[in-house]
């Protein structure tokens, strides 16, 4: 049964009226592109079809030391040094600020927010998103069970994202978003690796990404090994060498 030009301009009308959240679309639209900021680590880039999507939540899933800090801090110094404005809302409380600097951070362009509880990180990001300005907004959850997060309150995070068209990346051991994600980034520590010497001196980990989940992409099969080396004073992404067949390489130096 066909529905009248008519019928359908009032449904659309009351639509409207209701001032529901979201938008009202007739026909089949296209989507537009997705702006992406890059992380500084080309493999990784590559595996994410340009780096993190704006407008969007993408997830950092690993437990400690596995280098998802160290991919937070590449991403906030290639943003900041595109002239972007940055925010941490850091429940773990693991941000340093001479560590971020050596890691090319310009914490100029960088807020810093300390909330006590997960509630008030979850309040404080959605202020940040709707205030608008900001290019990326990290989530860092800390080792927080996936229990205490309000599953109703991601769609509502996600829409503040669309609309300031910025990228929310959430840090946390487990899945804690679900649906409204659009990527989900796992990282884990292979080894560890030490400086030879009379007394062994740590030099980092060996980190394996894989992208679990993409609504825009690639999904599973490629690896990122990813370096985060304390001994090195700068950025760089020398290292290119296959671990297998699927596998990219590529290495992140981090100064602690």
């Amino acid at each position: 049964m066909s529905v009248s030009t008519s019928h359908r301009a009032t449904a659309v009308a009351h639509l409207v009226d209701a001032s529901l959240p979201g938008q009202v679309r007739v026909g089949i639209t296209t989507s537009p592109p997705v702006s992406r900021l890059p992380s500084g680590v080309a493999a990784l880039d590559a595996l994410l079809g340009g780096g993190v999507p704006q407008g969007r939540i993408s997830e950092v899933l690993g437990p400690p030391s596995s280098g998802r800090t160290s991919l937070l801090l590449s991403l906030l110094a290639t943003t900041t040094r595109r002239g972007e404005v940055v925010a941490w809302v850091d429940l773990a409380d693991a941000m340093h600020p001479e560590s971020c600097t050596r890691a090319g951070v310009e914490v100029c362009r960088l807020l810093w927010v300390r909330p006590r509880q997960p509630a008030d990180g979850l309040r404080c990001t959605e202020i940040l998103l709707q205030a608008g300005g900001f290019a990326l907004v990290a989530l860092d959850c800390g080792m927080a069970p996936p229990g205490v997060w309000r599953t109703r309150v991601w769609p509502r995070l996600l829409r503040a994202a669309e609309q300031s068209h910025t990228a929310l990346v959430v840090l946390a051991p487990q899945p804690i978003v679900g649906s409204p994600a659009t990527l989900g980034l796992r990282v884990r520590a292979r080894r560890t690796c030490w400086l030879p010497g009379l007394w062994p001196l740590f030099e980092g980990f060996d980190t394996v990404a894989h992208l679990d989940r993409s609504k825009l992409g690639n999904t599973g099969g490629v690896h990122v090994r990813v370096r985060a080396e304390s001994r090195i004073p700068s950025l760089s992404d020398t290292s290119h060498e296959p671990a297998h067949e699927h596998d990219d390489a590529a290495r992140l130096c981090v100064r602690s």
